[in-house]
């Protein structure tokens, strides 16, 4: 029997965990919180100051009988030792509530540490303290705050929209982000530009048109039009400025959660969920030899501060001396000051905790995934400690020798510009150089010389909406905002989907049909819940509860008596066809030709008859792109929506089960037969041909910067010809072993 018990959260952290404390120390895990709110009710006792009604977990029966019965049979001292932020000390004050250890207080200590080694732990073991009443409640204030606006907006939205819809104080508000920006795309109106570019003789740097403050400019149509010509007549072009100057380009902080989330994001691809899962991995510890054994291998993963210990700083500095050489080290140790004014969680960036465990000594222990983000947190990390990198930058400046062009830009204050960087130093680049880049020289004249026009480039563009979000642009708004917290980021994108009120179209989020009515109906009726400025100062009154500067009944009772009165009258006087119904159409109902309405649902538009005897529903599609064959329209084919799309069925299906894929317009360019949207293995959308298989063309359909585009894929017949013959050798093989 165990002397002293250890109490995490999490069986890998146990399991961890148990490998430093020897014998003496059993390590058990609570598997996350043990009890929380109901979810069928409410929940919270309003009328006693907001009391949490708490109720055991489902499935969480078996995990208290073994916590129970190890307190009960330890003789030593219990060590709550939850995560270090407002959720572990929450769990740990669960733990002395259910085991009733507030009878025994000598017995327990809270034990705290942001990383997961043998030197980390032992010291919490040695410096505890009690549980922190302040944090405690500040994660029950957030929890009640939550469940007080959620449940009773879920309920209305039940009752005037659809059952199964929610609404959130924190998940509503990155909504309307999100359908904003959608609503912004569908707004855009394009508008045509030109830009201008020229290449000299004896170079081959494209110089741009750009105006006084470098960007590029976006000239008039019509005006662009005589500029063009006017820019053909010349065919000789003067320097007019010449600069070059050595430029720095300083180390970027290390990693916290939500940097973490948009590096692995732009890097990786990773979803925001996903980082954290792997993240979540490397902390709580992986099989390493070299240490003999489990360890963890970065610092607590969520953290809104960029601070380092001194301790791990010596070590990367020592690290980047005796790896990389003296001269790659900075002068002095760099420092960052944390941007985010209520930065709390942790006390620590994302650091690695063994520096000299380099991704490459570690990468056979990890799987892909976790090899990616360690060595992205771990570049990070060592580069604050190392110098900049130097460059030499070149800028040249031209403009026409003479003429209306010169006379024309020179009024606009518009030049020919280029601009090339060659590295002296690479600094802490030298930890992502891959090979050096091919440095093309700007073309060699001092000002007043000329250059000979050997091309001059005017092209025609339209203009573009802003992209749509991905999780790291979400996530970086977010955080500028000051909605919800470092931790919340991934579980608030995860819940938009899980509600199906946003969907994933490769990076991009988009909201759906119904995401976007639930958004407009709280923007009208409930601004201040998807308010920003509102969400945010309700996170800082959750810090300053934290901080013991503020109690959670003053802070709910501030917003609560007035949003209760609110859900009473919107109750009342809300109309459910308002809110659902989009008008009548001038479809006619297949099975009673009565005019069908437009309904929205949680899957997006649908006709619906109101006919009562009838009630006959049928999918809406936008049919302008696609192709009606004359089948459909002979035999009288019914539009349908399945789990796998859109498809014509037989008028007597689902008896008779003969059915058509929905067509595009569009034909394929190889064999003329119309194109079909399908979805790969992975749910991935794209076009291909309706031959398939006898034509394997293949358009894949991708959005960049809000704009469609599209990237042909086709198979060639000698690509199919070579992987038959691969197959029929590999098949061949096979039968000669077997004989």
């Amino acid at each position: 029997m165990a002397k002293n018990l250890v109490i995490v959260e999490s069986p890998a952290k146990a399991k961890t965990i148990q490998g430093y404390l020897g014998k003496d120390f059993a390590v058990i895990a609570t598997v996350g919180h043990l009890i929380d709110l109901p979810t069928s009710k409410l929940g919270v006792d309003i009328e006693n100051g907001y009391e949490m009604l708490y109720t055991t977990i489902k499935g969480k029966d078996k995990v208290i009988k073994d916590i129970k019965k190890a307190v009960k049979t330890t003789s030593g001292t219990v060590y709550l030792a939850q995560d270090p932020d407002r959720e572990g000390e929450s769990i740990a004050w669960q733990v002395i509530q259910i085991c009733e250890l507030s009878k025994k207080p000598e017995l327990v200590k809270r034990a705290v540490f942001h990383e997961i080694t043998k030197a980390a732990v032992n010291e919490a073991i040695s410096a505890t303290r009690d549980v922190d009443d302040s944090l405690v409640e500040a994660q029950q204030s957030r929890r009640v705050l939550d469940r007080l606006v959620g449940y009773p907006l879920s309920q209305l939205l039940w009752k005037k929209i659809q059952f199964g819809l929610s609404a959130g104080r924190v998940q509503s508000a990155a909504l309307r982000l999100l359908v904003e920006r959608e609503e912004e795309i569908r707004a855009f109106v394009p508008t045509p530009y030109m830009t201008f570019s020229v290449l000299y003789t004896r170079s081959n740097v494209v110089f741009n048109l750009v105006d006084g403050r470098g960007s590029m400019v976006k000239a008039d149509p019509e005006a662009g039009k005589l500029l063009d010509e006017q820019l053909r007549e010349t065919k000789e072009h003067e320097v007019i400025d010449y600069k070059k100057k050595t430029v720095t380009s300083s180390p970027p902080p290390p990693l916290v959660t939500s940097t973490m989330q948009q590096a692995a994001n732009k890097t990786f691809g990773f979803t925001a969920k996903m980082t954290m899962k792997i993240a979540q991995e490397l902390y709580q510890g992986i099989d390493v030899k070299e240490k003999g054994g489990r360890i963890g291998l970065i610092s607590y993963m969520r953290t809104d501060s960029v601070n380092m210990s001194e301790q791990a700083i010596a070590s990367m500095r020592d690290l980047i001396v005796s790896k990389y050489g003296k001269e790659y080290l900075s002068e002095s140790v760099r420092r960052y000051k944390t941007k985010s004014r209520v930065a709390q969680e942790a006390h620590e960036a994302i650091r690695p905790t063994h520096v000299e465990l380099t991704p490459e000594s570690v990468k056979q222990y990890l799987t892909p995934q976790q090899y990616k983000l360690y060595a992205l947190i771990w570049r990070r990390a060592v580069a604050t400690q190392m110098k900049p990198q130097l460059l030499e930058e070149e800028h040249l400046k031209t403009l026409p020798v003479a003429g209306q062009a010169r006379e024309n830009l020179e009024k606009k204050k518009w030049v020919f510009e280029a601009v090339s960087q060659r590295e002296l130093f690479a600094g802490y680049r030298l930890l992502k150089h891959a090979g050096e880049k091919e440095i093309i020289p700007l073309p060699q004249g001092a000002v007043g010389s000329k250059l000979t026009v050997r091309k001059i480039t005017s092209e025609e563009l339209m203009t573009i909406p802003k992209a749509r979000y991905n999780d790291a642009s979400l996530v970086k708004e977010m955080e500028k905002l000051g909605i919800g917290r470092p931790s919340t980021y991934a579980s608030i994108i995860a819940t938009l989907m899980t509600r199906n009120y946003v969907v994933r179209e490769l990076k991009f989020l988009i909201p759906t049909e119904i995401g976007m009515l639930v958004c407009n109906f709280l923007k009208k009726h409930f601004f201040k819940i998807v308010d920003y400025a509102f969400t945010a100062e309700m996170e800082k009154e959750l810090d300053d509860i934290a901080n013991a500067k503020l109690t959670k009944k003053k802070m709910i009772d501030s917003f609560y008596p007035h949003f209760a009165k609110e859900i009473e009258e919107k109750n009342k006087s809300i109309q459910k066809e308002e809110l659902t119904s989009l008008g009548e159409t001038d479809k006619e109902c297949r099975k009673c030709q009565t005019k069908m309405h437009l309904k929205i649902g949680p899957w997006g538009k649908y006709y619906l008859c109101p006919n009562d005897s009838c009630k006959n529903k049928e999918p809406f599609v936008d049919m302008e792109k696609y192709h009606v064959p004359d089948e459909v329209e002979k035999e009288g084919y019914i539009l349908k929506k399945g789990r796998f799309g859109i498809f014509w069925a037989h008028p007597g299906y689902p008896e008779v089960k003969k059915t058509l894929p929905v067509m595009l317009k569009e034909v394929c360019p190889d064999c003329g037969a119309h194109l079909v949207e399908r979805r790969g293995k992975t749910g991935r959308p794209f076009i291909g041909c309706s031959g398939y298989p006898h034509c394997k063309y293949i358009k894949s359909r991708f959005v960049r910067k809000g704009k469609a585009t599209t990237k042909k894929a086709a198979v060639t017949k000698k690509t199919s010809v070579k992987r038959g013959a691969a197959k029929k050798t590999s098949s061949a093989r096979k039968t000669k072993r077997a004989k």
